[in-house]
């Protein structure tokens, strides 16, 4: 799933609330509550699931043995219900910040990364280019508290404003016919 959102248009005062929003839509929808459930069902089919936040896109994919067509039909819903009613949930959020934290510690390490800030650095700084995209605690936790915005809050508007099916591409590979898949 191509959502055509990315860390581009987060809101000036919260860098990194796309890619804090494509870590939270895993934990937890209004179907499938329990945090991890998507994972531990690919994982128990063969399969796996990962997202990246780009400048202007948030990409979702998952992969698993969709020769059985239930299993494929069930991950087809978990994966769905990620778009339909993501759960957001105050004690995921905190657990959920270690984790976009730590990603950033590991970017830090990264030449790659530090090639790509650099580019983004020589960018006209009104530009949205060059935006710190992968956010932080100190960014999404200390900046947003410091600012007395409500960090919860800003993500469901940022999902409400930007999540809709009009900003979203589907691509679907299985060995099921089309007359099967629709």
């Amino acid at each position: 799933m191509n959502v055509h959102v990315g860390a581009c248009s987060d809101p000036v005062e919260i860098p990194g609330l796309a890619h804090f929003c494509e870590h939270m839509l895993f934990l937890g929808t209004e179907k499938y509550p329990e945090e991890d459930s998507f994972a531990k069902f690919l994982s128990a089919n063969g399969g796996y699931n990962n997202a990246f936040t780009d400048s202007e896109k948030t990409v979702y994919f998952f992969e698993v043995d969709g020769s059985i067509d239930k299993r494929f039909s069930e991950a087809l819903l978990r994966f769905g219900s990620f778009f339909s009613g993501p759960l957001f949930t105050e004690s995921a959020t905190g657990r959920e910040l270690n984790a976009i934290d730590s990603e950033n510690a590991k970017n830090l390490q990264n030449d790659i990364f530090r090639l790509y800030e650099l580019e983004k650095a020589r960018v006209n700084s009104d530009h949205p280019f060059s935006k710190f995209f992968t956010g932080n605690k100190k960014t999404l936790l200390e900046g947003t508290k410091r600012q007395g915005i409500n960090l919860r809050n800003e993500l469901v508007k940022f999902y409400e404003s930007y999540y809709s099916s009009n900003q979203m591409s589907l691509a679907v590979v299985a060995p099921q016919s089309l007359p099967q898949l629709r």
